[in-house]
């Protein structure tokens, strides 16, 4: 039977860590692997891993590997190698720690599914976001999905649905709109990125994830903002590594308006713009089918 592992890097807190972990072993992973990014970490039973399971990413994990690189994707890069190398099962999928399938997915017939030509499959992502008054410091308590939108003038839509906020979206989403991947084991020649996997610099041509029952996408759900304290905690700490290299324009912009935002008091408000829908903004996401009730595997 098809199987698969998942893998991810991370720096959060322990109960982030843990939902992750219980959330994709409810999808019937195989085994669950977090790179804790940092110098110490969790106890593994903690956070529901065997000591095996959570690598902790220390200065003798580093040396080991040729040393730190700088850059959070670099890492991240190293660390999907590292699992990729260790791969027992059939695929690995390659996902960050607040990302969850969603809805009634299943894995493993997702997985199974895949055309046999095919190295890798995406799994396209939606947003995951608030009503306007909903409580915005419940972790993960968001009970709506944005999905991308592909349809034409996506800069002149992001700003009149998100008044004065359009220039951080990227095709109806704040965070990235490509999805994340699974990748076959034991294909030579690859290297295993954050959004896809590439052969020599070209990314493989991947298969996009289908429920064989519905025929219906397999949607991964992106928790871009676990809550209004979470979402400040990351900027902050972003705000203090200063790692931008990979970090698109928008993104960027993004990390400005919260620096300012945050001097000034003023997070949560702008929060609230980006992560809380308006009622004319749910219905206008309603009317275009961009908008999905969210609810998880392991409901």
């Amino acid at each position: 039977m098809t199987d698969f592992e998942v893998v991810a890097m991370a720096l959060a807190p322990d109960r982030h860590v843990a939902a992750f972990v219980d959330h994709y072993r409810s999808e019937g992973a195989a085994r669950v692997r977090v790179y804790f990014d940092a110098a110490e970490g969790p106890a593994p039973a903690s956070v529901g891993l065997d000591p095996a399971d959570l690598i902790v990413c220390d200065p003798a994990f580093w040396t080991a590997r040729g040393g730190r690189p700088e850059a959070v994707e670099d890492r991240q890069r190293v660390v999907y190698a590292d699992a990729y190398s260790t791969l027992s099962a059939d695929w690995l999928l390659v996902v960050d720690i607040d990302e969850f399938m969603l809805g009634d997915v299943d894995m493993v017939a997702v997985l199974a599914a895949v055309p046999p030509e095919r190295e890798s499959v995406i799994f396209p992502s939606v947003e995951a976001v608030w009503r306007a008054g909903d409580d915005l410091n419940r972790e993960y308590g968001s009970v709506l999905a944005r999905r991308p939108y592909h349809g034409p003038f996506s800069d002149q839509f992001a700003d009149l649905l998100y008044p004065k906020r359009g220039t951080f979206f990227v095709r109806g989403l704040l965070a990235h709109h490509m999805g994340k991947h699974a990748v076959r084991r034991g294909r030579p020649g690859l290297m295993v990125c954050i959004h896809e996997s590439k052969r020599d610099g070209q990314p493989l041509k991947a298969a996009r994830a289908r429920d064989p029952r519905t025929g219906k996408t397999a949607w991964l759900l992106h928790h871009d903002a676990i809550s209004l304290e979470a979402w400040r905690a990351k900027w902050d700490r972003r705000l203090a590594s200063g790692d931008t290299a990979e970090m698109g324009r928008r993104r960027r912009r993004q990390q400005a308006a919260y620096a300012t935002a945050r001097t000034e008091g003023r997070e949560a408000a702008l929060f609230a713009d980006l992560y809380a829908l308006r009622p004319w903004q749910a219905r206008v996401l309603g009317a275009l089918g961009m908008l999905a009730p969210i609810r998880l595997s392991s409901d």
